[in-house]
């Protein structure tokens, strides 16, 4: 039996964007969207926020999830437009996955998504490059 517990949006959103042909494309490889900041570089980090919502009674979540299009501070330039670019091309893809077909995920059906804060460049405090944006996925368990 599926429990509100079981309603972690973030599995789904990495399984979606990992497995787009136009997200791997926009990142130049597959394996570079997971909530990991390691190379290669660019990736795409998803991982939970603080905040959001929850109805007990219904089961259901509104969860805040960080995207960070990431870049290095060594090796080749990423630049702030590419970076932009790999940020607004994830979030355009992620608000897709609602309409998703049935068996994207077999343990949380995320019901909505939408921008709880906008995209932007905040590098990180070592100097690396980062374009973030934060969503809320409203989901619940499967059934």
């Amino acid at each position: 039996m599926a429990r509100l517990e079981d309603a972690d949006a973030v599995p789904p959103i990495i399984a979606y964007l990992s497995g787009h042909p136009e997200m791997t494309a926009e990142l130049g490889g597959p394996g570079r969207v997971d909530g990991e900041h390691e190379p290669p570089y660019p990736r795409l980090r998803v991982a939970d926020a603080p905040g959001g919502t929850d109805d007990l009674d219904a089961e259901i979540v509104g969860q805040r999830i960080t995207l960070e299009a990431l870049g290095t501070i060594d090796g080749p330039t990423i630049g702030k437009a590419k970076l932009r670019r790999i940020l607004y091309t994830a979030l355009r893809i992620v608000r897709q996955l609602p309409t998703a077909p049935e068996g994207t995920t077999d343990k949380v059906v995320v019901t909505a998504v939408s921008s709880a804060v906008a995209g932007g460049y905040v590098p990180l405090a070592d100097g690396r490059p980062r374009y973030v944006a934060t969503i809320t996925a409203t989901a619940h368990p499967a059934r």
